[in-house]
């Protein structure tokens, strides 16, 4: 399960740096679930490609890639005004769709947080911590569907993982490398895998 002491205390440990960077891989795991060709119909118009957009810029940050960071479509400010025609002012409540669209929106709400955990470096602590919570939550939904029973405890594997990558970014250089970034992504690579298949399960497409 989350331990939330725990986490705060590796979360205050680590730099701005390696905050992000460890949010990052959080994006990338919850992120399998947007992959699903139906969210480009799920009635958010954008959602999937600003995910996609998203996660390309994080990608540019960890690596110390300034001129793509600063390039269309990554550039942060670009980012920060389509995430607010979709989810909405921060001050305004937010009405959320119904059925796959809800999962959609989920994860899109967790790629907001991350880019601003880059881009808010005197706030990364608590949009970190904010990343870690959201991505367990959707974690344990994915888990506590009934119908089917999930075959795997998806809460405490995400809780896991995230303890993982918290410890393993505390060793890397700034900015990492190309290849160790991908390293650490690759640990993730089968609870990712995961989550797509229990997704599925969760969601299947409508009978022909």
């Amino acid at each position: 399960m989350f331990d939330d002491d725990l986490v705060q205390d590796l979360v205050d440990q680590a730099t701005p740096y390696q905050r992000a960077l460890a949010a990052t891989l959080c994006l990338n795991r919850a992120s399998a679930l947007a992959e699903d060709e139906r969210a480009d119909a799920a009635g958010v118009p954008g959602l999937r490609r600003l995910i996609d957009d998203s996660k390309g810029f994080c990608r540019a940050r960890a690596l110390g890639s300034a001129a793509s960071v600063g390039a269309a479509p990554f550039e942060a400010e670009a980012l920060g005004v389509r995430f607010r025609e979709i989810l909405g002012p921060d001050d305004a409540p937010y009405d959320e769709p119904d059925g796959l669209a809800a999962w959609f929106v989920d994860v899109l709400s967790i790629a907001d947080y991350v880019v601003r955990t880059w881009n808010e470096p005197e706030e990364s602590g608590s949009r970190c911590f904010d990343v870690l919570v959201a991505g367990y939550s959707l974690a344990g939904i994915l888990e506590d569907d009934p119908e089917p029973p999930s075959p795997q405890p998806f809460g405490d594997l995400e809780a896991a993982r995230q303890l993982a990558d918290l410890r393993a970014v505390a060793g890397v250089p700034e900015p990492i490398g190309s290849d160790d970034l991908d390293a650490l992504i690759a640990e993730s690579a089968v609870l990712r895998e995961g989550y797509v298949s229990r997704f599925q399960e969760v969601s299947p497409p409508p009978a022909p």
